[in-house]
């Protein structure tokens, strides 16, 4: 009995961004090519390019199955915020992905194709906490000016930070340290806290 070609391309391209991950991991972005990626999967260096025209490609495709942070409307922005960062928390313990990442930033700096494709990666990241943001200034609860991008790259910085310079989990605690204090920072004067 034959098997399934598609259930074989499945199987192959499943192979190829194992192989990808398993490479980035052992030797950094400088160590991947489509050769040695080709030889862990088993499969051709033409199946490979068939689907992905580069290896920055073949990167982002592993990337891009990352799971996303889905925002859970809880009617306010505290609660939707933690419950957003419980999500990416419980997302990046259980990724692969979580000490590959800081070395393909690092390599950002000098590969613009890399860097090109990787801001696709983080407009990903971005969109949950984006639109948490805009229903919480639809709602009132955040000034109709607020700076909706520069409270992301805070949140992201922050994060990235604890991860991985610090090598610490985003702890409960933590998350709702960060939030209240991005929310005191940001709420009107008058709703700030006493």
């Amino acid at each position: 009995m034959s098997t399934n070609p598609r259930a074989r391309g499945v199987a192959a391209e499943q192979a190829i961004l194992r192989a990808t991950l398993q490479l980035l991991h052992e030797g950094g972005y400088s160590a991947l090519t489509i050769d040695r990626v080709a030889a862990v999967a088993r499969a051709s260096k033409t199946t490979i390019y068939r689907r992905w025209k580069t290896k920055e490609h073949l990167v982002l495709a592993v990337f891009m199955q990352l799971p996303i942070a889905i925002p859970e409307s809880r009617g306010a922005l505290e609660a939707d915020l933690i419950a957003l960062f419980r999500q990416f928390s419980k997302i990046m313990q259980e990724s692969p992905l979580r000490g590959v990442l800081p070395m393909l930033v690092a390599e950002c700096i000098n590969n613009p194709a890399l860097s090109a494709l990787l801001v696709e990666v983080n407009e990903r990241r971005r969109a949950p906490l984006r639109h948490v943001i805009q229903q919480a200034i639809a709602r009132g609860e955040l000034p109709d000016d607020s700076d909706a991008e520069l409270l992301i790259d805070v949140i992201q910085g922050a994060i990235s930070i604890r991860l991985y310079f610090l090598f610490d989990a985003l702890s409960e605690d933590w998350i709702r340290k960060l939030v209240r204090l991005l929310l005191d920072g940001v709420r009107p004067r008058r709703a700030r806290r006493a």
